[in-house]
């Protein structure tokens, strides 16, 4: 009779490991494939601006949060800069390549942040993910690759492992048969043989094939490398922070190697890099995938507490914060061509720092016959967006009187057509004008959080309004 556990069934037809990466991407993570792909076409275009990163980014307020609290994190990115406020300006210290290294990042956590029955298995997977990622980047750059060369191993190797990642949140039965054929020891390229018909990293191919990014996976020897210590290596609770053991001895002599250099030196390197990882997960908010990147156990316990407290749903003022982005906005713009960067900061701020739910910035046409909104940020932004559009004429720009900022709170003579429709019951609205001439307005609420509007809102909305207004009026116009 025959005892062994039954064969892990391999999908088959309609549950094709094709059809199922598919089914993954166009059902489970469509925002993430689009997300994606609007990052590396925005980076891939030379005349790409900040501002339409930024942009994207802004899009998804949880994104937002991930990228400035790892943009700001200890020993990446920033290095002696100045913590910054917005994403607007993080772009421009950190540059278009190293942004999008964190934008997916922050992306990847945020994705698999759902929690499954496979939890352990996902934090695993990302934890070496992220550790893969940094170790490929720093072996790029130490032999001699430019940057963006760097940003791209970066890239390559951390969603070398976006298939394995997908599947343990969303492979459901087959996820839970691998898990089994994998308790039941056997060895992973096997087990996953028998219930995808194919490998997991073949399966994030197909993935990436579904978000037409394919292209991504290069199969870097950089990178096969970082995987081969990611591999090798054990907890990073473990004797010796998970450096210890013939495989990972083996893989350092093989980085060793290549680079050129004594092993001691590049073991230095690589645990540095480590840490340098955990950093980077922890500052994500990936708290949990910690555990599976080796550095000392010292370092995995001070990064396991205490959790930052979760994020307030709106924004609150401050003071401190306000003082950065007025330094930031005055940093943003040296061109008239950096001017978009410069605005986005601004109504970044008026959201971000002075504590306003949605905020938006409306520019007339060139034929001076058409309002509409061009930047919105905070809740709700793409619905404000499209409510943000009038005809134009010089007698609707009479009668709205706009020569100053104002409160307005739907009393006579206030343009009452501009709060029906945003729906709010007050606003702060203020004219954007250059040398007398009208441009457009910024428009700023507090309708979502149903918190009242004060003057010391106010205040700061004026100071923005008019701090951007001064920058304008200051650059030279060639």
């Amino acid at each position: 009779m025959n005892t062994s556990p039954p064969r892990a069934a391999s999908p088959t037809g309609a549950d094709s490991f094709a059809e199922l990466a598919r089914r993954i991407a166009e059902r489970d993570l469509p925002s993430f494939g689009l997300t994606l792909r609007e990052l590396f076409q925005a980076t891939g275009d030379a005349s790409a601006s900040g501002q339409r990163i930024a942009g994207i980014v802004l899009r998804d307020p949880a994104l937002t949060s991930r990228l400035l609290r790892a943009a700001n994190a200890a020993h990446l990115g920033l290095g002696g800069h100045a913590r910054v406020v917005t994403v607007s300006r993080a772009v421009v210290v950190l540059g278009l390549n190293p942004i999008r290294s964190l934008c997916v990042s922050a992306l990847t956590v945020e994705a698999m942040a759902g929690g499954t029955r496979q939890t352990q298995r996902v934090q695993h997977a990302l934890g070496r993910a992220l550790h893969a990622a940094v170790q490929a980047r720093d072996i790029g750059l130490r032999l001699r690759a430019s940057r963006e060369s760097a940003e791209q191993l970066f890239v390559e190797a951390l969603l070398g492992s976006i298939g394995e990642l997908a599947f343990w949140c969303f492979g459901g039965s087959h996820a839970q048969s691998l898990d089994q054929a994998l308790r039941e020891g056997q060895p992973a390229e096997q087990a996953e043989a028998a219930v995808l018909g194919t490998t997991l990293r073949a399966f994030g191919r197909e993935l990436l094939r579904a978000w037409n990014l394919e292209a991504l996976l290069r199969d870097s020897r950089e990178v096969a490398l970082a995987r081969r210590l990611g591999q090798a290596a054990g907890a990073g609770t473990a004797p010796g922070g998970g450096w210890a053991g013939p495989a990972m001895r083996e893989a350092v002599h093989a980085v060793a190697q290549l680079l050129g250099q004594n092993e001691t030196d590049t073991l230095a390197r690589l645990r540095d890099n480590a840490r340098e990882a955990l950093e980077l997960a922890r500052a994500l908010g990936a708290h949990d995938a910690v555990a599976s990147i080796p550095a000392s156990a010292g370092a995995v316990q001070d990064s396991l507490e205490p959790p930052e407290p979760p994020q307030a749903p709106f924004p609150e003022a401050d003071p401190q914060a306000q003082l950065r982005v007025l330094t930031e906005m005055s940093q943003a713009a040296r061109s008239r061509r950096e001017l978009p960067l410069l605005l986005e900061t601004c109504v970044e701020g008026l959201h971000r720092a002075v504590g306003l739910d949605r905020a938006a910035l409306c520019l007339l046409n060139p034929a001076r016959n058409r309002l509409s909104a061009r930047i919105a940020i905070g809740v709700d932004a793409a619905a404000l967006r499209d409510k943000l559009h009038w005809d134009w004429s010089p007698d609707l720009e009479s009668r709205w009187a706009l020569n100053a900022p104002f409160w307005c709170k739907g009393e006579p003579g206030e343009p009452s057509g501009l709060l029906r429709a945003t729906g709010a019951a007050q606003a702060f609205v203020a004219p954007f004008a250059v040398d007398g001439q009208l441009l457009g307005l910024f428009y700023a609420d507090r309708e979502a959080s149903g918190r009242p509007l004060g003057n010391e809102q106010f205040e700061s909305f004026q100071s923005f309004v008019a701090l951007a207004q001064v920058i304008v009026r200051s650059l030279p116009r060639a």
